[in-house]
């Protein structure tokens, strides 16, 4: 079942907080237990917290799921990201870089922004530390049936990043301050798996807790 409320959040205080009540309602509906709500609660405040951090006029839609004994937060988009529009968020820092990417939900973030690149150009995309980067190779083409969309499409799951990092070598620096960043992470701890669909310009995002 899923929440009967739907609501487009973007970076406004009033869209978050009609987020939130979405959320909340939907959590004293399925009377849940005192830990499975506030795990639920959480990863919806971090959800909509990652979404208003996101450069540009972004926008997705919000909601809430209950299937079997998993519960889902959910974002659906229309993404009119490329990476000439990226470019030029990036040349008016003085960096070169974008400040907002930082800690997981950050990564999340820049993996949906990035959604209309082509295959070749996200494939090519790294996440930089301190003496290396680790490569957003974990992105593949793949099947998921939650989307509207039918077709080959490209999928990223936290189950299978973190299988990535484990099986790095030991003096992998990079792995283990990717791995770092996860367990400093409340969606990466608590969630059973993130997954990010993007085919063409569109993205769905799964959180499942």
């Amino acid at each position: 079942m899923e929440s009967t409320n739907r609501v487009f959040i973007n970076n406004s205080d009033t869209k978050a907080s009609e987020a939130l009540k979405i959320a909340d309602d939907f959590i004293r509906e399925q009377s849940l237990d005192r830990k499975k709500a506030i795990h639920l609660r959480l990863i919806a405040e971090e959800t909509i917290g990652m979404v208003r951090a996101m450069t540009g006029e972004f926008q997705a839609l919000f909601w809430l799921e209950h299937e079997d004994d998993e519960y889902k937060v959910r974002l659906s988009a229309k993404t009119d990201m490329n990476m000439t529009k990226k470019d030029d968020l990036l040349s008016v820092s003085s960096s070169g870089k974008n400040a907002s990417v930082k800690g997981f939900m950050g990564k999340i973030s820049e993996i949906i922004e990035n959604g209309l690149l082509n295959y070749d150009e996200v494939m090519s995309l790294q996440q930089k530390y301190d003496g290396g980067s680790v490569s957003y190779a974990y992105m593949g083409f793949g099947l998921m049936g939650e989307l509207p969309v039918m077709g080959q499409q490209m999928v990223w799951s936290l189950n299978s990043y973190k299988e990535q990092l484990e099986n790095a070598d030991e003096e992998d620096k990079p792995a283990k301050q990717a791995w770092d960043e996860l367990e400093k992470s409340i969606v990466a701890s608590i969630a059973k798996d993130v997954t990010v669909g993007v085919k063409k310009d569109r993205v769905e995002m799964t959180i499942i807790a």
